[in-house]
């Protein structure tokens, strides 16, 4: 019976044994074959070919200081010849009214967001963005950059006004 007992348990530590070798060289090769992110960017999502800092030069744009958890999407389109671009972070209601301010709307346009001529609802999904994007309730307002590029900003709502912590996404030549 002990001898039946000692093969078992032989066979279950050498089992284990094999999974975690197993396992560890599966892990080590993918480590080893892993390209990386594009560009070398942890921020940057699958298909990204230009890298953000030149992406927001091109379009005249500049993220809110207080940005994070920034990624994005920067290509060029082959088709059109235009750079698409697509941004999302978090940023805080503040910042982000001063930034679209910045960007030619009143006062009066800000406080309206949720009233005006804005796209509303699920504003938020970008195809080949990767990360979190935020949800609804969204609005999504076209401002004119220092380019004279269109970009629309989506912006999480509470209410009537942004969200003291939004979530924040800046497109060009939307990747819907």
């Amino acid at each position: 019976m002990s001898t039946t007992r000692n093969r078992a348990v032989r066979w279950a530590v050498g089992g284990g044994l094999l999974l975690t070798v197993l396992g560890a060289g599966g892990r080590l090769v993918h480590w080893a074959t892993d390209d990386g992110p594009p560009l070398g960017d942890s921020r940057a999502c699958a298909g990204t070919d230009v890298p953000l800092d030149r992406a927001l030069a091109t379009t005249g744009l500049a993220l809110p200081a207080d940005a994070t958890g920034v990624h994005y999407l920067a290509r060029h389109d082959a088709s059109s010849g235009r750079l698409e671009l697509a941004v999302a972070f978090r940023s805080t209601g503040i910042a982000m009214t001063g930034f679209l301010a910045g960007h030619g709307l009143t006062a009066a346009q800000v406080e309206g967001l949720d009233d005006g001529p804005y796209e509303h609802g699920d504003v938020m999904e970008y195809r080949g963005l990767c990360g979190a994007t935020g949800k609804a309730p969204a609005v999504s307002v076209p401002v004119t950059t220092d380019a004279g590029e269109t970009v629309q900003v989506a912006v999480e709502m509470d209410g009537r006004s942004i969200r003291a912590n939004t979530a924040v996404v800046l497109s060009l030549s939307p990747l819907r």
